[in-house]
């Protein structure tokens, strides 16, 4: 009996493991979407609530000034009417979002212009894992005193009610723990094969992924400490959620691996690890699989906006940041980039890069930060589905460029860009210090 109850106590202790999930980036939960609703050019950022139901923060800003109302519902619901903020174009409320799933934001714009309306896929996301992990540790303090109870009554040699009692509190700890606590990170497994090949296997429901921008995955490793080195690789799948990447050639160091995967109801997971890599030789680059070879974080001066910054490839190409705004936490705006040739003048030869004029990487130097951005916005484009009419995708390459995006939280962030000119991918990397 007294074997028993003690495998029983361990279980107790296994129940407290779960196994971890991929969220949409990496502490990084609000949406940023350039959308056009007719003639009218907006920035959308949508604040989902911490948990479900909840209410949702929305705010919407345009340059153009003949925009004279907003307002936004959801999933059918009634329009709320946005307030303008001040004298300036941005227009903020709120809508109430009555479950967890998918979602779509319905935009209707009055101006100058006329009436115009366009809609915003919000996809689904694991909401409620703050408001649970509270939940999580109450149980867990209860099973702490019903186990100090059972002791007692262990070493009191009522072994029958001892059992009863860690019996019961296993069956409820587990059975809350799987139907309401949801963890709210991931890690995945990585195996550096013989061949040199990276071996990445994902967690979880994994046969229904969809392509984003031409791949299946997207995987960005960084070099630490001092985000020296950025690949961006596109592993290809030999199983549901097993993949194999070719390394380049580079040069040794510890690693911050990101993985995106984009499932077919357009929901995005990204899922991080970190790793010691090797350091290799004769790797070639192949398709659309890059290496950004830039300064360190010691070298560097975070810039706080508004201005212009201007970094030097290592090609005599250059790429600027043009902020019109002070950088602060949770506040939406545009971040301009421009790629300039050796004398100065806007590159000419620019092509899309995986279908977009560029691609970038918020990264929060502490490692709590990390998403995977484009011009369009934070989202993937399967999450709009057939409905791509808000969405702007572009026609040819531009060497001026723009994407929308708010910094979670304030702190030091290296935001790296992807621009392509002819057969090269240029890298540029930008340290920025996002006030509170």
């Amino acid at each position: 009996m007294r074997g028993l109850a003690s495998r029983l106590l361990c279980l107790c202790v296994l129940l407290g493991a779960s196994a971890e999930r991929g969220n949409a980036h990496v502490g990084a939960p609000d949406v940023y979407v350039k959308a056009a609703a007719g003639p009218y050019q907006l920035l959308v950022s949508v604040h989902p609530p911490a948990a479900t139901p909840g209410v949702a923060a929305i705010d919407i800003r345009t340059e153009d000034t003949g925009v004279s109302a907003v307002t936004v519902s959801i999933s059918g619901g009634s329009p709320q009417p946005l307030q303008r903020f001040s004298t300036e174009q941005i227009f903020t409320g709120s809508v109430w979002v009555a479950s967890s799933g998918a979602w779509r934001v319905t935009i209707h714009v009055s101006g100058n212009k006329g009436d115009s309306e366009t809609s915003v896929p919000i996809p689904a996301a694991p909401v409620a894992a703050a408001r649970l992990l509270s939940l999580r540790e109450l149980l867990f303090g209860l099973l702490g005193i019903c186990l100090l109870i059972a002791l007692v009554l262990w070493v009191r040699q009522r072994w029958s009610v001892a059992v009863a009692v860690v019996l019961a509190v296993c069956a409820v700890l587990g059975v809350l723990n799987f139907l309401f606590v949801k963890p709210p990170a991931s890690s995945m497994q990585l195996t550096l094969m013989p061949s040199g090949k990276l071996h990445i296997v994902l967690p979880g429901k994994m046969d229904d992924l969809v392509e984003d921008h031409n791949h299946l995955m997207h995987l960005f490793a960084v070099r630490q400490p001092q985000m020296d080195v950025l690949l961006h690789l596109h592993p290809v799948q030999v199983g549901p959620g097993t993949f194999e990447a070719d390394l380049p050639s580079m040069a040794p160091g510890a690693f911050a691996l990101y993985a995106d995967v984009v499932h077919r109801d357009g929901r995005l997971e990204t899922f991080a690890a970190s790793a010691g890599l090797p350091q290799r030789t004769g790797g070639v680059l192949e398709g659309d699989d890059s290496v950004g070879v830039i300064p360190g974080l010691s070298r560097s001066q975070p810039v706080t906006g508004p201005g212009t910054t201007t970094v030097r490839l290592m090609d005599g190409y250059t790429m600027t940041l043009d902020l019109r705004a002070p950088l602060r936490a949770k506040s939406g705006q545009l971040l301009r980039f421009a790629l300039l040739d050796p004398e100065g003048n806007p590159a000419s030869d620019m092509r899309l890069y995986m279908g977009m004029s560029a691609h970038a990487a918020v990264l929060k130097t502490d490692g709590t930060v990390f998403a995977h951005i484009h011009p369009a916005g934070t989202i993937p484009m399967a999450a709009y589905g057939s409905n791509m009419a808000g969405m702007a995708m572009p026609s040819a390459a531009t060497s001026q460029v723009s994407f929308p995006f708010g910094f979670p939280s304030s702190g030091a962030y290296r935001v790296f860009v992807e621009m392509k000119h002819g057969t090269i991918v240029e890298t540029a990397a930008f340290d920025l210090l996002v006030a509170p």
